[in-house]
């Protein structure tokens, strides 16, 4: 499930099989821990003594909870107990989702045959999957359960895509941005940029944000790519109209933010951006949302970055839309 939901981790502890351990899965980004998944041990093995105790205080210290249970496992009675056991914890839990894996083994048992619609499908695989997923949600009724069958050798995986999305969903912006970096789908990246998009224009109509736009020290990084030193910061300041400086510091670091999340792999070309990054016409919410959605386009598509581009966005929407991105196909 890790491999099929995420990019190879950067660094990896404890990586050797285990059966009575906590795995540590790193993936650490500019010099920080930017993800750490803790992969726990199977029931039989959390009855160790003091070893159950640690999955619980990892459980209080997660972003996120996800129980993993496979399709063909009738006995639920230890899910049920674990989630007993974390509701007794006197603290404010994460959220929490359910994963069905192993869905391609109910029967038929030799049928896999894609696509599947598991919620409405009349398919003998897809009424299976559905009892099974009825029967859970009976005995565990506070879990949502989605469906998935891992990526393997020579098959795709299926119920990934839904599964990110609803990950992603339960996490606040900010920490959706930082879990989309890691994620496998470029889908689902796309997905996360929307959030990074609406919270750089909200943040422009706002006094706080405008604020804290000009206590950025990116003029200083531009500088220093552009020019060779930051200490050319202030001659491109004086570039930039003064009623505008917010708007074009706001922008800059929302094209960091994206180029991070949607190509990392590539150099931040910013002269090529820049014409965009100046570009100030209109209401500076509007004009940051056209401006991240045509890097959204331009890294996610390898559409032109132009001020065609930009003009399409932002004459055919009239202000920014929560999760719009989406709509740019």
């Amino acid at each position: 499930m890790i491999n099929t939901l995420f990019t190879a981790p950067q660094a990896l502890v404890d990586a050797l099989p285990s059966t009575n351990q906590i795995q540590d899965y790193h993936w650490p980004r500019e010099g920080e821990e930017a993800l750490i998944l803790w992969d726990t041990p199977g029931y039989e093995q959390v009855g160790q003594l003091g070893l159950r105790d640690k999955v619980l205080q990892k459980a209080r210290e997660a972003d996120l909870i996800l129980l993993v249970t496979p399709a063909t496992d009738p006995a639920l009675q230890m899910d049920r107990d674990f989630l007993d056991a974390l509701a007794k914890l006197e603290t404010t839990l994460p959220p929490l989702l359910g994963v069905m894996t192993q869905v391609d083994r109910l029967r038929p048992l030799r049928e896999w045959s894609l696509p599947y619609d598991w919620q409405q499908g009349n398919r003998p695989k897809e009424i299976a999957m559905r009892e099974a997923l009825n029967y859970r949600m009976e005995v565990l009724p506070e879990l949502t359960l989605l469906p998935l069958v891992a990526w393997s050798e020579g098959r795709p995986a299926w119920g990934d895509q839904e599964l990110g999305d609803r990950l992603l969903a339960l996490l606040p912006p900010a920490k959706q941005e930082r879990l989309g970096r890691f994620l496998k789908s470029r889908t689902l990246r796309v997905a996360a940029a929307a959030g990074i998009i609406d919270r750089y224009s909200q943040r422009m109509t706002t006094q706080k944000g405008v604020t804290a736009f000009l206590k950025s020290p990116v003029l200083h990084v531009l500088a220093a790519i552009t020019a060779g030193s930051p200490a050319y910061a202030p001659l491109l300041a004086e570039k930039i109209p003064a009623e505008n400086l917010p708007l074009v510091i706001g922008k800059a670091q929302m094209a960091y933010d994206l180029y991070r999340l949607l190509e990392p792999s590539l150099s931040l070309d910013w002269l090529k951006i820049w014409p965009l990054v100046t570009h100030h016409q209109g209401e500076p919410a509007l004009n940051a949302w056209a401006f991240g959605q045509t890097l959204t386009a331009y890294w996610s598509q390898t559409l032109p970055v132009d001020q065609d581009l930009f003009a399409h966005f932002e004459t055919h929407f009239s202000q920014p839309t929560k999760g719009s991105t989406e709509t740019q196909g």
